[in-house]
């Protein structure tokens, strides 16, 4: 049988964060100490119970919004609450005036009870129903469409409390009456607004296809003309995915217009003046018109890139969000586009050596624009405690794409920098870190409980940064300690020393022909050996014999100097809707 503390912890990752419970469990622990208080024949401490559950009403909304969301995919949301609450009251029949009291508190409440189930059913109406939700940025007019109508908790719990505590509270039939039928109007008058607005939204996508507000984005396109499409989806985990590009779309010539697919990513993406459409739902996308968009730029493989691929007016470019040795960037899903941009030269022999035979003339050399503002500095010897960035990744979609050293020797790694005592250590995890695998989430705690005791002992200003860009950490370090990922790649803009984890096991020479990336760097093993050795190069206690290897590497990664400027994604944008001009012209 599981232990108390474990439930308890169970309990907690279900709910999502411990700041759901006080909410969940004073809405349904009330009701259920009510009923207790009923049995035990105190009527009055049940009738407060009673209220005091009913103002929790408004805590679990605020608070609690998962475990109400989930409360009501258990068919237990308001209605069942304050049916609950009803039947209770009505058993604590001594609270009552008189038994005329008692009807009209049970008339009332079943008005109370019809509206809201009736809230609840436009609730569900529009979970399921063909009114899909839509948010946007920086497109004019009325273009929110909202997963659900507004709970409404004040009004919600205010209507509940007009309903029982006059009853409960002794007060005579005709002020239950009224101030149940006031009530009742109070929540038809929060409701049937919404429910009028569904209507009207209906009516207009019955008649035209369209909601007035997909109309409105219909017509923003029509106006704004944009000629640079970006797709992506995914969790807001993944807002990096298109936070790395902004700056670049940004200095663009052309007109850009961005569509994600999940709004958790939509609020995750970070301030831009691109105009940005978040819907999830392929009809209503379908049902837009792009044909004035002459290219569309993918940051990512999924498997709704089809929902824009399928058009023959726009030509496909996968830009991906970074330059890694990681599997991922030679997926054969790749093959569906018209072109694949690539930093250097590394990125095309990925795809040449996955033989998926890809023509030459698909592959466009762009350079990688997010490293324009990575610095060399600080160079060996320059600061008096030099810092090192250990930015590992994720653990991956699964094992075979396992390249992190945090689970394996993160812990090790750490304490053998902190012992050293010469160094500053600034952790930055990938934001998907622990997300398939919970041990990855322990590591993660205990690295950071490492840095914050050695900080407060030592007073070096050690850091966990779990958020923001990590371009400023790397202008503040002089070395890095990372896995097989994009971070290697943007990190030798700089040509500073690097240390990268052995994932596979391999010998030295077998895993720097797997990993080009990381023919330049120290490598650890999976006891972690190598980090004395690094620490040598890095301090100025031994000869940095990798350096002279680290500019040529950078070039064969990430194309030459000239190459990694924002001036050069713009030109090959613009030399891409040219040719998009000269192949799909005649299908606009």
């Amino acid at each position: 049988m599981a232990s108390p503390a474990r439930f308890v912890r169970s309990l907690v990752a279900r709910v999502g964060h411990s700041a759901e419970l006080p909410g969940l469990l004073l809405v349904n622990g009330t009701i259920l100490l009510a009923l207790l208080l009923v049995v035990l024949d105190l009527d009055l401490a049940a009738a407060i119970a009673l209220i005091v559950s009913v103002l929790s009403e408004w805590l679990l909304e605020r608070r609690s919004p998962l475990s109400s969301m989930l409360l009501r995919q258990a068919s237990a949301g308001p209605p069942l609450r304050f049916a609950l609450r009803v039947i209770v009251a009505a058993t604590a029949s001594s609270q009552f005036a008189d038994d005329t009291a008692l009807h009209a508190f049970l008339l009332v409440t079943l008005l109370i009870v019809t509206g809201l189930c009736a809230r609840a059913l436009h609730a569900e109406y529009r979970r399921i129903g063909p009114l899909k939700p839509m948010r946007t940025r920086h497109i004019p007019g009325d273009t929110y469409i909202a997963e659900e109508p507004r709970t409404r908790p004040v009004l919600v719990t205010v209507v509940q409390l007009a309903a029982l505590a006059p009853a409960i509270l002794g007060a005579p039939w005709w002020i239950v009456l009224s101030v149940g039928v006031a009530a009742f109007a109070v929540l038809a008058a929060g409701t049937v607004p919404d429910v009028l607005a569904s209507w009207r939204m209906r009516t207009a996508k019955r008649a035209t296809g369209f909601t007035p507000q997909l109309s409105a984005v219909q017509k923003f396109l029509d106006e704004y003309r944009p000629e640079v499409v970006v797709h992506l989806s995914g969790p807001d985990t993944a807002a990096y995915q298109i936070n790395t590009w902004i700056e670049a779309l940004e200095n663009l010539d052309q007109r850009v217009f961005v569509v994600l697919r999940d709004h958790p990513l939509f609020e995750r993406m970070a301030s831009s003046s691109l105009p940005t459409l978040s819907l999830p739902a392929p009809g209503e996308l379908l049902m837009l018109d792009f044909s004035m968009v002459k290219v569309a730029l993918y940051p990512s493989n999924t498997g709704n890139n089809i929902h824009l691929l399928r058009l023959p007016t726009m030509m496909s470019a996968f830009i991906g969000h970074g330059d890694s040795d990681k599997s991922a960037s030679n997926n054969p899903f790749s093959r569906v586009y018209d072109e694949l941009w690539v930093a250097g030269e590394a990125g095309a022999d990925r795809y040449r050596r996955s033989g998926m035979h890809i023509p030459e003339d698909q592959y466009r050399f762009v350079g990688r624009p997010q490293v324009h503002a990575v610095e060399r500095t600080p160079r060996v010897g320059e600061a008096e405690i030099p810092t090192v960035l250990y930015a590992p990744t994720w653990e991956g979609v699964n094992q075979h794409q396992e390249y992190s050293s945090l689970r394996a020797i993160g812990v090790k790694l750490i304490d053998a920098l902190l012992a050293d005592g010469s160094v500053r250590v600034v952790y930055k995890p990938h934001p998907f870190t622990g997300q398939r695998d919970a041990k990855y989430r322990i590591a993660h705690a205990v690295i950071a409980r490492r840095l914050d005791d050695a900080k407060a002992r030592t007073g070096i200003d050690h850091r966990v940064v779990t958020s923001g860009s990590l371009t400023g950490w790397m202008n503040q370090s002089t070395a890095l300690v990372s896995d097989i990922s994009s971070v290697l790649s943007d990190w030798l803009a700089g040509e500073k020393p690097y240390a990268v984890f052995n994932h596979a096991g391999i010998s030295t020479k077998e895993f720097r022909e797997d990993y080009p990336s990381s023919a330049a760097a120290t490598l650890l093993d999976g006891n972690a050996q190598g980090v004395d050795e690094f620490l040598d190069v890095i301090t100025g206690r031994g000869p940095d014999l990798l350096a002279e290897y680290r500019s040529k590497l950078a070039t064969y990664l990430l194309g030459a100097p000239e190459q990694r400027t924002l001036e050069a994604f713009r030109d090959a944008v613009t030399a891409f809707v040219q040719r998009s001009d000269a192949e799909r012209s005649i299908y606009r």
